[in-house]
């Protein structure tokens, strides 16, 4: 199946990753033809850390549907398949156009075609049962995007496999969980990579010596960096290998690919980090605010009219512009430059003097 890696590094993984949402639901159809969304809930959750629904409406997007609800049909127009690749999605894109065949007319369909972009890899057991259904005449495009992470930050994102990985990797406790996230990890780590448009040298850390006890107790902690490492090159090898398959050059689409170092570590290599208060600004708001879903705070301020008003600010990059500047900043430092900023606020406007005085 075909992909895309970006042609140069860019600067932001927020920026990078809705450019790919938004590459692939605007060109699987002719340019002005209206279409069709169809998302399941992980996918979803991906397209909107990054994308509002105006952003994707404008994309001659009539709905936007949920794979796991009944939906209304419309059986003239193509439908944009976003999906994780699982055997439940692939069963119910299956599903969408049974119906078919039996009756040799589309608009029995759910869709008149389909287009499926799946946010990682799809197995070639899956492929094989798609391409075997009664869904196949109607699947124009089958595409894989590797999307599958979450950036919170410019440069900062998140392979989070499970609700306590902390617990599943280190526990002695938890021997049947570790390989489970070690391998959604590396698919997380994947998407990124290949969204970059790089190929990596992997550098990972081994220690010397066993960590907490190994001679005691069966602990994976001294092994997780290379295991995850090993994971990581076991992915790698496969998607190269698909890519030779499809182009018949693996070489030159080496040669296409920026060359980089990925360095893997694992919390042993620093105990002491997570037990270390961070005196920044972002460290600070996260300490003392109750934040919904991690960026957004909401609190009541007073009017000029004297009514409390509610208000929800935004801490992200794309909606708060000096959050962006000064939030890596030490609280000392953002103290006196919000201090400094007023005062210039003041001093070159009349206006807020005039109000300051009456």
């Amino acid at each position: 199946m075909p992909s895309s890696p970006s042609p140069h590094v860019p600067r932001s993984l927020i920026e990078m990753l809705r450019k790919r949402i938004i590459g692939a639901i605007s060109t699987a159809t002719a340019p002005g033809k209206w279409r069709v969304v169809v998302a399941d809930r992980p996918s979803l959750s991906i397209i909107s850390s990054v994308l509002k629904m105006h952003a994707i409406l404008e994309q001659n997007v009539v709905a936007i549907q949920l794979i796991t609800r009944s939906r209304q049909s419309y059986p003239d127009m193509d439908a944009i398949y976003i999906l994780v690749p699982c055997a439940d999605s692939v069963a119910r894109v299956i599903e969408d156009f049974k119906y078919g065949l039996k009756a040799a007319d589309s608009r029995h369909c759910q869709y008149a075609r389909a287009h499926l972009f799946f946010t990682g890899a799809l197995s070639d057991a899956l492929l094989a049962h798609l391409e075997s259904s009664p869904a196949a005449p109607y699947i124009k495009t089958a595409t894989e995007l590797y999307i599958e992470y979450n950036p919170i930050e410019s440069r900062v994102f998140l392979t989070t496999p499970s609700e306590q990985p902390f617990y599943a990797l280190y526990s002695p406790h938890a021997p049947n969980l570790i390989a489970k996230d070690l391998d959604a990890a590396a698919d997380r780590l994947l998407s990124v990579i290949v969204s970059l448009g790089v190929t990596p040298y992997i550098r990972y850390y081994r220690p010397h010596h066993p960590a907490f006890g190994e001679s005691s107790q069966k602990s994976a902690a001294p092994h997780i960096a290379e295991s995850m490492t090993a994971h990581i090159q076991m992915k790698l090898n496969g998607y190269y290998e698909c890519k030779q398959r499809n182009l018949n050059n693996k070489q030159r689409y080496l040669e296409n690919m920026a060359s980089s170092v990925l360095i893997v570590l694992d919390r042993s290599v620093d105990m002491f980090a997570p037990l270390l208060h961070d005196l920044t600004y972002q460290g600070a708001v996260h300490d003392l605010l109750d934040l919904e879903d991690g960026n957004r705070h909401t609190y009541i301020a007073g009017s000029a009219g004297g009514h409390p008003r509610q208000i929800v600010a935004e801490l992200t990059e794309q909606k708060d512009l000096l959050w962006e500047e000064i939030r890596h900043w030490h609280i000392g430092d953002v103290s006196q430059y919000l201090a400094d900023q007023y005062e210039k606020l003041v001093s070159e406007n009349v206006g807020i003097q005039a109000a300051s005085k009456a």
